[in-house]
């Protein structure tokens, strides 16, 4: 059977597509010979269905994803946030945040203190100072 392949950085022509095609049928045509008419249709008939309706949900299935993308871009449009929504910051995080600023407080310390990991810590401080510089 004939094999398309794709050149380095081209797509495949239709004339390769097509070619391709015309060795697969011919091989079909070959294997099915020795089979009575009958079982030849129906094989053929049950290969038919099944490349139409792999076509048919491929097809669905760009459609679904475009359609997806486009909501998606829509709703960020109007400010719509993906995700899980932030915990609360704790009422002790201001202090602790200039405790830790003004160095009376390590990072682990100022963090334990709210109750948080210094990684999360260190988030909100960094949000809270891009939010009052935005401001």
């Amino acid at each position: 059977m004939a094999q398309v392949s794709r050149k380095p950085g081209g797509d495949i022509t239709r004339q390769e597509i097509q070619a391709y095609l015309q060795g697969v049928a011919e091989e079909i045509n070959a294997r099915l010979s020795p089979l009575d008419v009958a079982a030849s249709q129906e094989l053929l008939a049950g290969f038919v269905s099944s490349l139409f309706l792999s076509t048919a949900q491929k097809a669905q299935g760009e459609t679904r994803r475009q359609r997806q993308a486009e909501g998606i871009a829509a709703a960020k449009a109007r400010g719509t946030r993906f995700g899980r929504s932030r915990n609360p910051l704790p009422e002790n995080f201001e202090q602790c945040r200039e405790a830790w600023q003004s160095g009376e407080m390590t990072l682990s310390q100022a963090a334990s203190a709210c109750g948080m990991v210094r990684t999360s810590f260190q988030r909100a401080v960094a949000r809270m100072e891009q939010a009052e510089q935005s401001a």
